[in-house]
C-alpha cells in the first residue's frame, strides 16, 4: 500500500525501474504486433484473405473454381473470409498483449497503444522535475 508520509526516494527508484521495464516489455511487443497477420477462407476454402494486425487486407485469393458461383456468393464468400481474417489477427494481437500484460489484455486500440508507449517512454527519459514554463 503506498504511504505518501513514508515515501523514499528508493521507492521512487524501484517504480521508475519496474515502469521503465513494463514499457520495454510492451513496446517489443509493438513491434511483434505489427508483424501480425490474420487469415481467413470461405466458401469450401475457393476464397482467402489476409489482413494486417490493424485488420486491413493484404490480400484477397479467389482459387479458380470459385468463379463457378454467381456473383453474389463470391461476394458473400470474400466478405466472410475477410472478415475471418480479422478475427484471426484481433485475436493474436491480444494473445500477445495478454502475454506481455500477464494475464488480461486491455480492449485493443492499436493507436491508443502506440500514444501511451510514446508518452510513458517520454516520460521516463524527460528530466525531473521539469523546469518551470518561461
Amino acid at each position: 500500500m503506498f504511504d505518501p508520509e513514508n515515501f523514499q526516494l528508493e521507492d521512487f527508484e524501484r517504480v521508475a525501474q519496474q515502469s521503465k521495464e513494463a514499457v520495454q516489455r510492451l513496446s517489443g511487443v509493438l513491434d511483434e504486433l505489427g508483424a501480425v497477420t490474420g487469415e481467413g477462407a470461405a466458401a469450401g476454402d475457393l476464397v482467402g484473405a489476409t489482413v494486417d494486425g490493424g485488420g486491413q487486407i493484404r490480400e484477397v485469393t479467389l482459387d479458380p473454381r470459385a468463379m463457378r458461383l454467381d456473383s453474389r456468393s463470391i461476394a458473400e464468400a470474400v466478405t466472410e473470409a475477410v472478415r475471418a481474417a480479422q478475427h484471426d489477427a484481433q485475436r493474436k494481437n491480444e494473445e500477445l498483449l495478454r502475454a506481455a500484460m500477464g494475464g488480461e489484455a486491455p480492449p485493443l486500440d492499436m493507436a491508443g497503444i502506440q500514444s501511451w508507449l510514446e508518452d510513458a517512454a517520454r516520460s521516463l527519459t524527460d528530466p525531473w522535475p521539469p523546469s518551470a514554463p518561461q
